[in-house]
């Protein structure tokens, strides 16, 4: 199974995003995201036998338990690797208590002994909302970015994280949920 782990969104998060793509323009060079695909990854694990996704499961249940829920806020439009250059046009996600970052130090460890590769580059959590295909579709994306995009101002609480299977189809990814794993439940001392 192709699996990443993510939290997905609130409808009040995903549907000013969902308004946002519906108004840029379509081309070929740009596959935009569906509403469905919008989400916040932790991280890509690529490849996972059917037999390692209990013990993937228990990584996620064991690192979300020690992580408290924390609140998110939308906050603007950007890209990687480079705006000269964009490949991945995204909206950043605001992260004042550090939570998603906290979540990936503390699972990469884990998911390294099990045979996943650690992340090489610094975390930086994002909704990816379309890829580039080309230098047109580069174009179109530093095109993008230079518009002035209103966002909610709405917070989101994260409360759980999810293990996704990456169903890659003709016309894109279908990501299902295998589990789920909430933030903070593990026992307070006394």
């Amino acid at each position: 199974m192709r699996c990443f782990v993510a939290v997905e969104l609130i409808a009040e998060l995903r549907q000013p995003l969902v308004a946002l793509l519906a108004q840029l323009p379509r081309s070929r060079e740009v596959r935009w995201c569906t509403p469905d695909q919008l989400h916040v990854t932790l991280k890509f694990l690529g490849e996972v036998p059917e037999a390692r996704i209990p013990q993937v499961c228990q990584v996620l249940t064991d690192v979300s338990a020690g992580i408290a829920p924390f609140s998110i806020r939308l906050s603007g439009l950007g890209c990687f690797p480079t705006r000269q250059s964009p490949r991945v046009l995204w909206c950043g996600v605001e992260d004042a208590a550090q939570g998603y970052g906290r979540w990936v130090a503390a699972a990469d460890p884990l998911l390294a002994e099990l045979g996943f590769e650690r992340e090489s580059r610094a975390y930086t959590p994002h909704i990816t909302l379309g890829r580039s295909k080309s230098g047109d579709g580069a174009a179109l994306l530093r095109e993008i970015l230079d518009r002035t995009v209103k966002l909610p101002d709405r917070p989101m609480l994260v409360q759980q994280v999810v293990l996704f299977e990456s169903r890659l189809r003709p016309q894109g990814a279908q990501y299902i949920p295998v589990a789920g794993a909430p933030l903070g439940t593990a026992p307070t001392g006394g």
